[in-house]
């Protein structure tokens, strides 16, 4: 399956129907506008998403009914959400947008739907979305780089600024450099590693609070070689999900 034979935006009403009636997945690429410091741009997340999705229609190359929605480019930003080049949604509006394309999707026969998310503040609202639209008989996956974990151990060089958050640092600028070489500007890339506070598990900071700066890490360790290795193996897991995931709604 190639881009344009997926891409729901470039169908015509002929084509779009022929493709629901083969019950695909559906994927949702969905990111944010949010500051990322002076090496990368606010639509960093938007960027990834577009180009992981395109990437993951290509590998899947027909092994799986795909069909490709529009990207949500608005995600829930609190934590950066002062910050000039973010701009946020709550959880709620985030969860009932997906909820209700979710429904859509359901009227036109469409009960499986991938959710390619690359901006982790979508996580709360995206979980709410899934239990909300299990109950209509929905299955909603969410893909939050599966299967990164392991390769980003082997190809890290430098330590993460925080066990649970990782922000235009080594890891997320080799994604952008491997997949929009183009909008990275290297020589502005930063290292800082801002002391969280102590009570940060359980009380609730904007970023700017205890960090002048949106990276979390060290950028200037980037390579598009790490990220290359790490999202080549995102998108062999994301691929194996989506077979799975069309397998499941065909014995349903």
């Amino acid at each position: 399956m190639h881009l344009e034979n997926a891409d729901l935006e470039g169908l015509n009403d002929s084509e779009a129907r022929a493709l629901l009636a083969r019950r695909p997945v559906a994927l949702l690429p969905i990111g944010a506008v949010e500051a990322h410091g002076e090496h990368l741009p606010s639509g960093t997340d938007n960027i990834l998403a577009r180009r992981l999705v395109t990437a993951l229609v290509e590998r899947v190359a027909g092994a799986t009914p795909l069909l490709l929605l529009p990207l949500l480019p608005f995600g829930q930003v609190w934590s950066l959400a002062d910050q000039p080049g973010s701009i946020s949604l709550s959880n709620e509006t985030v969860s009932r947008i997906v909820v209700e394309i979710g429904l859509s999707l359901k009227a036109k026969g469409v009960t499986a739907i991938a959710v390619v998310n690359t901006h982790y503040g979508n996580v709360v609202a995206l979980r709410d979305a899934q239990r909300r639209l299990k109950d209509e008989g929905v299955t909603l996956a969410i893909f939050n780089y599966p299967g990164a974990a392991e390769p980003t151990r082997a190809v890290r060089e430098k330590p993460a600024a925080h066990p649970a958050y990782m922000h235009a640092c080594e890891i997320e600028t080799s994604y952008m450099l491997h997949l929009a070489p183009e909008a990275v500007r290297m020589e502005k890339a930063v290292v800082n590693y801002p002391a969280f506070p102590e009570d940060f598990s359980e009380l609730a900071y904007r970023w700017s609070e205890f960090s002048a700066s949106p990276v979390l890490g060290d950028a200037t360790a980037a390579t598009a070689d790490k990220g290359r290795i790490i999202l080549d193996a995102v998108l062999g897991r994301m691929a194996e999900l989506l077979a799975a995931l069309y397998a499941r709604g065909r014995e349903a």
